[in-house]
């Protein structure tokens, strides 16, 4: 028993006897200095500013100068390649030209998304989807005097002479001349060559370019056959109508669509002095007793 007892004592002892060691010889060594080096933070220079977009800017949007901005910019050694620098190129080389694909605001503007007139693919760029583009003579008179600029609205009106079938074998009737509307509410997408809707300058042009639908191209086409086209420029304001107009939201009166008038409205003497409004004079011959006579109806 005695004998058990020592051994335990003396387990104890070795035991303890190198905690102590341990603990001596780790207090004993240095902690590993660690070296942590000083990063120093370099401000990104941004004194370079490019364009971008000032707001969002969808396909076919004709740029304006409120469009588009400079914007301070991470500076970079190919910057020049990439983006349009402010001093390095002017923004007016943008103004007047046609988003090719959408640009979010804040998006640099670069030439590869951006159509410039006279670029192919341009006039498509500006039009409306399902829209064409047709174009048409104009000359001072025509053409307002100048005064008709690319994104305004017009009414195209056809003047030509018509002849009225005769119901009297071998005879045949007057001339008469018309005017009517045949397409209203289009927008002027060029004058000339010109799209830029910023150059307010009036100057004559030779030939406008409308934006129409399908059937209204072909109106065109045939219409020009036919006789003068005229264009008939809109206002841009229209008059509200007030008892359609409910709950915040403003109508507007409907402005008259397509109509005519024939000569004879315009001129008293073409109808003998008489004013006959409408449709044109039609001669009926009546036979009575043997004896003819004309009478003229409306």
């Amino acid at each position: 028993m005695a004998r058990k007892i020592i051994l335990i004592v003396f387990a104890l002892l070795i035991t303890g006897s190198t905690v102590w060691f341990v603990r001596n010889w780790a207090g004993s060594q240095k902690p590993a200095t660690v070296e942590t080096a000083a990063v120093e933070v370099q401000p990104v220079s941004q004194n370079v500013k490019i364009l971008v977009a000032a707001t969002d800017l969808p396909a076919g949007t004709l740029v304006q100068e409120q469009h588009l901005k400079w914007q301070a910019w991470p500076e970079d050694d190919d910057i020049e390649d990439m983006y349009i620098v402010e001093k390095a190129r002017p923004l007016d080389d943008f103004i007047g030209t046609v988003v090719r694909q959408g640009i979010v605001a804040g998006e640099p503007i670069t030439d590869a998304r951006m159509v410039k007139p006279g670029q192919s693919g341009f006039l498509a760029a500006v039009l409306n989807p399902g829209k064409r583009a047709v174009s048409i003579p104009v000359d001072i008179t025509s053409g307002i005097a100048g005064f008709v600029f690319p994104g305004d609205r017009v009414d195209v009106i056809l003047t030509h002479s018509l002849v009225a079938e005769s119901e009297v074998e071998g005879e045949t009737s007057a001339a008469r001349r018309a005017s009517e509307t045949i397409l209203t509410d289009v927008r002027v997408v060029a004058m000339d060559q010109s799209t830029n809707d910023q150059e307010q300058e009036a100057s004559v042009r030779r030939v406008a370019t409308l934006e129409v639908s399908p059937k209204g191209a072909e109106i065109i086409a045939v219409a020009k056959e036919l006789g003068q086209l005229t264009l008939s420029l809109r206002a841009l304001a229209r008059i509200e109508d007030e008892e359609k107009s409910k709950d915040g939201q403003v109508a507007f009166k409907a402005e008259r669509g397509r109509g005519h008038t024939w000569d004879s409205e315009a001129s008293r003497l073409i109808t003998g002095g008489s004013p006959r409004m409408g449709i044109p004079t039609t001669v009926i011959n009546v036979v009575r007793a043997g004896e003819a006579k004309q009478k003229l109806f409306d």
